[in-house]
């Protein structure tokens, strides 16, 4: 779980602030938490998010629901997702549903999945990594 929460922490910290969410979309639907350079047959995206401003400029980003996407691929089973998420991420994945459209630009098909995830930037710019 550790490492998820890494991964996590290392997509956001890169992500286009929610002062620019058209571009901060497109980023969380290109980039997964597994890297740039990812090659596994499985990814996984941050799908939703709860983004709070404070006054004084920091941000803190709770994770709403997570998408595992079988690259490049049809349908896998529900099964077969929650087994990645385990061996990867040692995540037992809660309220695991398949989706029935592909996932952004060459992703295959996906499914939604809930997992605690918290991300806090301060306003002088250090990040900060936590979770419930």
């Amino acid at each position: 779980m550790e490492s998820f929460k890494q991964a996590f922490h290392a997509l956001l910290s890169l992500a286009p602030g929610p002062v620019f969410p058209r571009a901060r979309e497109l980023y969380l639907r290109k980039y997964c938490l597994e890297g740039r350079d990812a090659k596994d047959r499985f990814r996984t995206f941050l799908f939703e998010e709860q983004i709070q401003e404070s006054d004084e400029g920091g941000v803190q980003v709770m994770a709403l629901s997570f998408a595992v996407v079988h690259w490049h691929a049809a349908q896998s089973t529900p099964e077969e997702y929650a087994t990645y998420l385990q061996q990867r991420w040692q995540l037992q994945p809660d309220g695991l549903s398949l989706e029935m459209e592909p996932w952004f630009r060459e992703g295959g098909a996906f499914a939604r999945f809930r997992a605690a995830a918290l991300y806090e930037s301060s306003p002088v710019g250090e990040f900060l990594m936590g979770g419930t």
